[in-house]
């Protein structure tokens, strides 16, 4: 049995008021990211892949064009917080799922993680109104691939009293919530230096491996899939509000949080020199690559 994760530890964006956007960093926006002088190479047009299927593991991501500053410097120019949002002190985090297509057309808009129907809306607005991404590459031609932003509507503490309680949608499984953090401290996204397993991602995945049991139920009837999961890293280091985004199956949901409630504390994340907390996502893949367990019976 190989259970694969798919290790990228990204930051959230984070939209809040006053206007101080970051948006949630995918692994489809972190990995395999141009220099500034490949960026003019890669803006040719590359061939276009006949096929229409949607490619899962291009060989190049899907990408806003001009790379993730660009495509901050988008969001803080087109976010709209909702009036009445702000008003009922309503904060949360909406994570949406889309296709970018061959000529980099956004499409097939899902909502995976929903906060408040007005911040549901405001963030796919955003998603609408953005200029075309550079698609995906396999095999040297443009193909269609899916990517995911996430997206945290916040209130500046400072100019609105920070709510006691979290507004934002729970997930199918959490653990080690921390609501002092939540309602009293600032939480970035997007930091000079992310936060860090101690080792790096080799020893995340090490980690990972060993610790996680897949499911009997979920062995035996073949389930697999996507955990999307976030938590935030402190700045002592320590995990807490661990929160499953995006699941395929309950059980599947809780070994994910129940690893990541083992871990050990992280290497903060550092922010104009400084220790920060950082929400953070971590998606985890379980693959089955055997025939599933049968289910035990009790007949002879």
């Amino acid at each position: 049995m190989n259970i694969r994760k798919l290790i990228n530890t990204v930051g959230v964006v984070f939209l809040t008021i006053p206007l101080s956007v970051s948006a949630i960093q995918s692994p489809s926006l972190s990995k395999n990211l141009p220099s500034n002088n490949s960026l003019v190479e890669q803006r040719k047009t590359p061939p276009t892949s006949g096929t229409d299927k949607i490619v899962k593991e291009p060989d190049i991501d899907p990408m806003f064009t001009g790379g993730t500053a660009a495509m901050h410097k988008f969001i803080t120019s087109t976010l709209n917080y909702p009036q009445e949002a702000i008003e009922k002190n309503i904060e949360g985090l909406v994570v949406y799922t889309f296709v970018v297509e061959k000529d980099g057309t956004l499409s097939n808009f899902n909502l995976i993680h929903h906060a408040d129907p007005l911040l549901d809306a405001e963030a796919l607005r955003i998603l609408k109104a953005m200029p075309p991404w550079r698609p995906a590459k396999y095999k040297g031609e443009a193909v269609r691939a899916e990517a995911y932003l996430p997206m945290y509507f916040k209130i500046n503490k400072n100019a609105r009293g920070a709510a006691n309680n979290n507004t934002c949608a729970p997930g199918s499984s959490t653990a080690k919530t921390d609501l002092n953090i939540l309602a009293n401290e600032e939480i970035l996204s997007i930091v000079d230096q992310m936060p860090q397993y101690p080792g790096g991602e080799e020893k995340l995945t090490e980690f990972l491996s060993k610790k996680i049991i897949y499911p009997t139920h979920a062995l035996q009837n073949g389930i697999e899939g996507r955990i999307l999961c976030s938590f935030i890293v402190a700045k002592d280091g320590t995990i807490s509000n661990i929160e499953v985004l995006q699941s395929p199956d309950p059980e599947l949901s809780h070994e994910a949080v129940r690893v990541l409630s083992l871990m050990p504390k992280w290497n903060p994340g550092i922010n104009n020199g400084e220790k920060v907390n950082v929400k953070c996502v971590l998606p985890i893949d379980f693959k089955i690559n055997e025939t599933p367990i049968p289910p035990t019976t009790t007949d002879n």
